[in-house]
């Protein structure tokens, strides 16, 4: 950890291209990151990192220990002002301004900067003297060389750097993968939702033809009677509500749903559930779109179940008899029209 902190924040060429321009330390601007490459396919090999470069400025390919060095330990003789051999932390915190880094759009800001490189500092002060003194920063940069230099012989060649280069952007992408299908849990993409209706649809075809017809979808209704229906809407209502879905689905209207039409309404409803358009339907989007349709069924259903009749009124108790007018009208509570 030390050692991997301390090469992003002294090597300057590589910190200041990751905080200038977005890119992975190490990676070219303006060039997109390389793929791994099998060192026998033929194609194009793995870039070299800029640093091998701008040392290899004799192009022998190769790149000697105490080059290497020298080279990473540039921003530590820059940040060494007053040349005592040890950098303080408020030398170390020049780390955080420019030239060493500057603001960009959506990267972090200079007090977070800051707060990074305080944290990196106490990680690299070993004795906790309050200062990085030289030999503490050479010690990860030996090392980070020692990692490079595979056949010992004090210098890192273009195959050895270019064989670790690969090694090091085939687990980035591992981890990248990872960190994905982390993110993922949980979330159903696209063609997962077409997968999931193919398979129930799969369910309904009994002849396994591929397509569905009206009487292979009704199995949806669930049975018409016996125990299994018990608590179910009457299965003539179930038998409309899953008609209603089927003529939906068969968008030419043969009373066949074929593939392309399953797929067509798996991506509609996929549309309509994705709220916030990142490509994936997660547990509140699926949640909203549930609730949505059942209260679009509900609605059906009231239209489809008659109005029940209001409960008769009780019987008024008898009254005693009285001589009353003749009636002159309709009798009390009838409208008009209705003697």
């Amino acid at each position: 950890m030390r050692a991997f902190i301390l090469l992003c924040l002294l090597a300057l060429p590589a910190v200041a291209q990751a905080q200038t321009t977005g890119q992975p330390a190490g990676q070219p601007a303006g060039q997109p990151a390389a793929q791994p490459t099998a060192p026998s396919s033929g194609a194009a090999p793995i870039p070299l990192p800029p640093w091998f470069v701008e040392i290899d400025t004799a192009k022998k390919g190769e790149v000697a220990r105490a080059d290497f060095l020298k080279y990473r330990m540039k921003s530590f003789d820059e940040l060494d002002l007053n040349k005592d051999g040890k950098v303080s932390l408020e030398e170390f915190l020049k780390l955080a301004e420019p030239p060493y880094s500057s603001d960009v759009q959506g990267g972090p800001t200079l007090e977070e900067r800051r707060n990074r490189i305080r944290t990196a500092f106490q990680n690299l002060d070993l004795n906790s003297s309050g200062f990085i003194e030289r030999a503490e920063a050479e010690a990860p940069i030996q090392s980070e060389f020692n990692q490079f230099d595979t056949d010992r012989d004090n210098k890192i060649t273009e195959p050895e750097i270019r064989l670790i280069m690969q090694r090091l952007q085939q687990r980035q992408m591992a981890e990248r993968q990872q960190i994905e299908a982390e993110r993922r849990k949980g979330l159903v993409a696209l063609n997962e939702l077409i997968d999931m209706q193919m398979r129930d649809a799969d369910k309904l075809d009994k002849n396994n033809d591929g397509k569905i017809s009206q009487q292979e979808y009704l199995l949806a209704a669930g049975p018409a009677d016996g125990a299994q229906s018990q608590g179910l809407l009457p299965f003539d209502i179930r038998k409309k509500l899953v008609m209603i879905k089927f003529n939906e689905i068969d968008a030419n209207k043969d009373g066949i749903i074929d593939r392309p039409e399953l797929t067509a309404y798996a991506l509609k409803e996929f549309l309509e559930t994705d709220l916030n358009k990142d490509r994936f339907l997660d547990q509140d989007e699926v949640k909203k779109f549930q609730e949505a349709e059942a209260a679009k069924t509900q609605e059906l259903i009231k239209k489809m179940v008659p109005a029940a009749a209001p409960p008769a009124a009780p019987p008024k108790p008898a009254q005693p008899q009285q001589r009353s007018p003749a009636p002159t009208g309709p009798a009390p509570g009838l409208p008009q029209q209705t003697r």
